[in-house]
């Protein structure tokens, strides 16, 4: 099925653990005439960009990108559309899903290419394994923990997290992004170390009262 010029596309990438290519993922979203959202651990979501297509009802057709084939993905991005229409009513958004990039008769074809290529040597310092920078434990006494899986980023993981660093910005807190930590229904989920304590169903109004409780957490081990 060839794409209808009034259709809005997204490509839809999720970051490793370590991160995604943000500027590479932007670019190729210009280059093909589309925009660009992350199924997790970034921004902006996949439930952002339906919002914005829903307010001007135009067709959506999302791309998966993935090589080779990330099943994860593929499943994930449709619940996430399915969570979007159950969240925000009956809403008659045309969404249509793609294969993945493994389907392109192209692909092939493209890394055959980049291996005849004969690539270029391999240029690099080994200090980075080595280096101090990368062998002390920030100074902190609570690690924060905020959810940034599926289904949480898809509750607003992400202004979560903001609000917290906000409001958190003068305290001695190490606040790490982590994948799904499993109690999706509860998210967004916050867990603080080394107490222990679970945060439920955050909003970025109530980050205020959680900020709260890890400024007592401090307090009780600074004593």
């Amino acid at each position: 099925m060839s794409v209808e010029p009034e259709s809005q596309v997204v490509l839809v990438a999720r970051p490793t653990p370590s991160g995604v290519d943000e500027r590479s993922v932007r670019s190729l979203a210009e280059t093909v005439g589309a925009r660009w959202a992350m199924l997790d651990q970034g921004e902006p979501s996949v439930h952002d960009e339906l919002d914005l297509a829903a307010r001007s009802c135009v067709p959506v057709v999302l791309v998966p990108l993935a090589v080779p084939r990330d099943r994860y993905l593929e499943t994930w991005l449709a619940r996430a559309v399915a969570n979007w229409r159950e969240t925000r009513g009956d809403h008659e958004l045309e969404v249509r899903i793609t294969d993945g990039l493994d389907a392109a008769a192209g692909l092939a074809g493209a890394v055959q290419e980049l291996i005849a290529s004969g690539g270029r040597e391999a240029r690099a310092s080994p200090r980075a394994f080595r280096s101090p920078e990368w062998s002390e434990i920030p100074e902190h006494r609570v690690h924060v923990m905020v959810c940034r899986g599926p289904r949480c980023t898809a509750h607003g993981a992400g202004e979560v997290q903001r609000a917290l660093v906000r409001e958190l910005l003068d305290a001695p807190v190490l606040m790490s992004a982590s994948g799904c930590l499993t109690p999706c229904n509860l998210g967004p989920l916050v867990v603080t170390y080394p107490d222990g304590t679970w945060h439920a169903s955050i909003t970025p109004e109530s980050a205020r009262d959680v900020a709260g409780s890890i400024r007592e957490t401090i307090r009780d081990y600074m004593l």
